[in-house]
């Protein structure tokens, strides 16, 4: 099952640095079932919740502007990281290119702290 996050899960996720995807295209059903097979095959574990949430959710709870702001339909999935196998997951991580929710926040903060300053 797929929950569509809210700004309170959303922050949720973010601080238990939940492995996320961004730009998932399509159906997302599609994205789930292949993750998990590959999650399962490298020994990872089977997620026990996924979410989505669109860019627009993300700059609002965020207050994301300019250049920082992702398009408002782009859509991330997401999962929280409990219970499965940490350091075969940062692996899996880094060869499928995707990241840490809190890592895509913080560094979006930090980019919009940069900007005020100037």
């Amino acid at each position: 099952m797929i929950t569509i996050a809210n700004e309170n899960e959303l922050k949720n996720l973010a601080n238990t640095s939940a492995y996320t995807i961004t730009g998932a295209g399509g159906e997302l059903k599609v994205w789930v079932e292949g993750y998990e097979y590959l999650l399962q095959k490298e020994g990872i574990g089977k997620p026990k919740q996924w979410y989505t949430f669109k860019g627009q959710l993300m700059n609002d709870t965020y207050f994301l502007t300019g250049n920082n702001r992702y398009p408002k339909d782009i859509t991330f999935l997401c999962f929280s990281i409990e219970e499965l196998n940490t350091g075969k997951l940062a692996i899996f991580k880094i060869k499928m290119q995707d990241r840490w929710l809190d890592d895509i926040v913080n560094n979006n903060l930090l980019r919009e702290e940069q900007k005020n300053r100037r």
